[in-house]
């Protein structure tokens, strides 16, 4: 077994087949799939061949048309947890195998690696990169629109012989589901998973459109107030929600753009099962004015954040509110430009808080841009006014 160092590029052969087993408490919960881009706004779904709860096979990966991703990741992300605690991950190709070294973050969703041609040679790059939010942050990301990743959030599929998790990936020639077999429905009332909103006015809560996706019951705060939705904008990734709940909003900061290197933090709920739900606050800057392709109606922050923290507040120096948090990228490979970019996350800003409000015919109160940069009395206000979402089948 060798180490693999991440960026490292092999030659494989015409037939190669991988194999990749999961040595780690966590691999029954992890899947694998091989993603590629199909040319146009979509994507390609690889299959994988589940043997056992800790073992995957494809056969003649090198024979796969096109570029593509071999990516390892949570299935049931929206309960916790991360990939990385399905290391150590050996990876063998063409009879060599690669011991994957352990991602430094905690990542729900990792890019094992990449196979490409070059020359008129199949070739793989050894990889370690990844996204904090999982597998549909990768196919944000990668501006793969509609792909159907399998197995998302289903745990407990039973494989064939009796094995716990999920079955076999289905492969895009027909194997794998049969004709009408799918997911299984969740349990009503089920938990789906958790993540944060931010009181904007009175009985007003701003969040992320994917926090709340699939669910019929909303709970807010630990008194588990029920949540009404009133608006979701799916293209900003916004939900407005109506909900009795106590707290005291924070002021909307429209007026004055946010400037390059500004100071912010970020307030939300990450990880509950782990991490207890009482609020977490941390501290970044602005780390750029756009988003992913130079969508302005992002930003990028370099605060850190986990699983759960989206919808959470962006707040300034003084408390105001300048954005919800959105997505978090780290380590995407950049195979261009052959570099990594880390620590890079987004959110969206205030200006669109207030338009999905307005379109939703929601009044929002008239408070006063705050002055007072007490961290103490900052951090109060995001604790009376940054809330956790419950989101029930």
């Amino acid at each position: 077994m060798q180490p693999a160092q991440p960026g490292q590029r092999v030659k494989i052969s015409p037939g190669a087949d991988c194999r990749i087993h999961l040595r780690g408490a966590e691999a029954p919960r992890i899947a694998l799939a091989a993603l590629g881009k199909d040319g146009g706004s979509g994507g390609r779904v690889l299959a994988f061949e589940r043997i056992d709860p800790a073992q995957w096979f494809m056969a003649g990966m090198a024979e796969l048309e096109g570029d593509f991703e071999i990516v390892a990741y949570v299935m049931d992300d929206r309960h916790g947890g991360f990939a990385n605690h399905a290391y150590p991950i050996a990876f063998e190709v063409d009879g060599t195998v690669w011991q994957m070294p352990q991602p430094t973050e905690q990542l729900a969703a990792v890019i094992l690696a990449e196979v490409y041609s070059k020359n008129g040679e199949r070739r793989m790059k050894l990889s370690n990169e990844g996204f904090t939010f999982g597998i549909d942050a990768y196919v944000r990301a990668r501006n793969m629109a509609g792909v159907d990743v399998p197995y998302r959030n289903a745990p407990g599929v039973p494989l064939p012989g009796g094995f716990g998790g999920s079955g076999p990936i289905p492969h895009p020639d027909g194997r794998g589901f049969a004709e009408g077999q799918g997911r299984p429905a969740p349990v009503p009332g089920q938990l789906l998973g958790s993540g944060s909103g931010v009181l904007i006015g009175r009985d007003l809560v701003i969040t992320n459109a994917h926090v709340i996706e699939d669910g019929q019951k909303l709970e807010i705060g630990p008194a588990r107030d029920i949540a009404v939705t009133l608006a979701v904008d799916h293209v900003h990734d916004l939900a407005l929600l109506r909900c009795e709940t106590r707290g005291e909003p924070l002021p909307l900061r429209i007026g004055s753009p946010l400037f390059l290197g500004e100071d912010i933090m970020a307030a939300g709920f990450p990880l509950i099962d782990v991490l207890g739900a009482d609020l977490k606050v941390t501290t970044g800057n602005v780390s750029g004015l756009t988003g992913g392709g130079g969508d302005v109606s992002r930003f990028q922050f370099s605060a850190p954040i986990g699983s759960g923290s989206s919808g959470g507040a962006i707040i300034d120096e003084f408390g105001n509110l300048v954005g919800v948090t959105s997505a978090s990228l780290a380590h995407q490979n950049m195979r261009e430009r052959g570099s990594i970019s880390e620590n890079v996350n987004f959110g969206i800003r205030a200006a669109l808080i207030q338009e999905i409000a307005a379109a939703a015919g929601a009044e929002l109160p008239a408070l006063a841009i705050s002055t007072d940069n007490l961290r103490r009395n900052v951090v109060a206000r995001a604790r009376s006014a940054v809330v956790s979402i419950l989101v029930h089948a």
